[in-house]
């Protein structure tokens, strides 16, 4: 009976270890999907959306089939989330040429606002990297995600910093090993979102209030 106990638990698929192995599965899978995606270029900021509003359910054990999930979230933001990332585009090359006039000037004036233009750049940044996973767990508008990842990223600045030592883990290891992007991005969005979850429970009520 012990033999046959210890084997039905090892092969049970609710057993931990099964479960364990099923998300890891799934992580890498939506990290393939979410790579094909992200082919076209434009279409980056609704996949990565799609991407955490998977891996957002899968921390919070609320998720379901990895496709469907996907495609639904992909559908549901495609025109606020690409919205957002050509702002982000427009907002990154805008910061990098000011940041470039600047140290070519070489004035003193020059150098404070280089100096200015830095400290923009980290808030923008933290930003950043809250909103496509703001849009993901949050029923928001454009206006919405920038407003709350603002908030939200820099009011709880110790899990902002520990998402963006996750985020450039992984950013490292992909530069250090590029043909493993899907598994490796699909896998520092999984682990940060446990970041987010942390933070955006402490926001539920009052973003959806705001936002109605």
């Amino acid at each position: 009976m012990g033999v046959s106990n210890m084997l039905n638990n090892l092969f049970n698929p609710e057993n931990r270890f099964w479960e364990f192995m099923t998300n890891m599965t799934n992580v890498l899978f939506v990290g393939l999907i979410w790579l094909i995606c992200c082919l076209p270029i434009v279409t980056i900021g609704a996949s990565t959306t799609a991407l955490y509003d998977y891996t957002l359910k899968l921390a919070n054990n609320t998720d379901g089939y990895v496709l469907k999930s996907f495609f639904k979230a992909f559908k549901k933001n495609f025109i606020k989330s690409t919205v957002l990332w050509i702002l982000m585009l427009l907002g990154t090359g805008f910061l990098v040429v000011d940041a470039y006039v600047c140290l070519r000037m070489g004035t003193p004036f020059s150098k404070y606002l280089f100096f200015a233009i830095i400290a923009i750049g980290i808030l923008y940044f933290i930003v950043c990297i809250y909103i496509f996973p703001v849009l993901a767990f949050f029923q928001v508008n454009v206006k919405g995600a920038i407003k709350n990842a603002f908030i939200m990223g820099i009011g709880n600045l110790p899990l902002t910093m520990l998402t963006i030592i996750i985020l450039m883990i992984g950013c490292f290891i992909i530069y250090t090993v590029p043909y493993l992007i899907f598994a490796l991005g699909s896998f520092a969005a999984y682990v940060s979102s446990f970041c987010y979850l942390s933070v955006f429970k402490k926001y539920a009520n009052t973003v959806v209030e705001e936002e109605k």
